[in-house]
């Protein structure tokens, strides 16, 4: 059973193809800048949030939770982070989104890589979390449809589609 509403599964795919046309765009060595999409009344603002550390801007995009909640309809965090599975690492593009109803913020997190020539590449199928204080949850069950309808919202969601294996 779906946790996470799915305006905020689409919301958070919309978030996430812009966080992967960033990506793309950059090459080895360089980061997504942490950024916020605000939704209010319709209008959409896009925030950076620039630091002199990826984990300064990262803690500065976070607190901007509790900033925009009181005016927001909906909020989502787009980064670039590392996923560590014992002690090898990959690099992840990950999304927290909030929309007005949610208790807590949840996540969606898409591992990816670069071939020889820095193009960018998936890996495997996106994940979901929901935050709960200082824990996060996996979800097990969800409709990937929901974020699949968000990056195709985007209006260069037709890309997802290139940096998927073949």
């Amino acid at each position: 059973m779906n946790t996470v509403p799915t305006p905020a599964v689409e919301f958070a795919g919309f978030v996430l193809m812009h966080c992967a046309l960033i990506a793309d765009a950059n090459r080895d060595g360089e980061l997504v800048c942490p950024f916020a999409v605000v939704e209010t009344e319709g209008d959409r603002l896009v925030i950076d949030f620039e630091a002199e550390t990826q984990e300064q801007a990262i803690e500065k995009g976070w607190a901007s939770l509790q900033d925009w909640k009181p005016v927001a309809n909906g909020w989502a965090f787009g980064r670039e982070g590392l996923y560590r599975s014992g002690d090898t690492g990959v690099d992840v593009m990950v999304v927290t989104v909030w929309i007005v109803g949610m208790d807590v913020p949840a996540s969606v997190i898409q591992k990816f890589g670069r071939d020889g020539e820095q193009a960018l590449y998936l890996i495997g199928a996106p994940e979901l979390i929901v935050h709960a204080s200082q824990t996060a949850d996996l979800v097990a069950q969800w409709e990937r449809a929901d974020l699949f309808k968000g990056i195709a919202l985007h209006p260069h969601g037709e890309k997802w589609s290139h940096w998927q294996p073949q």
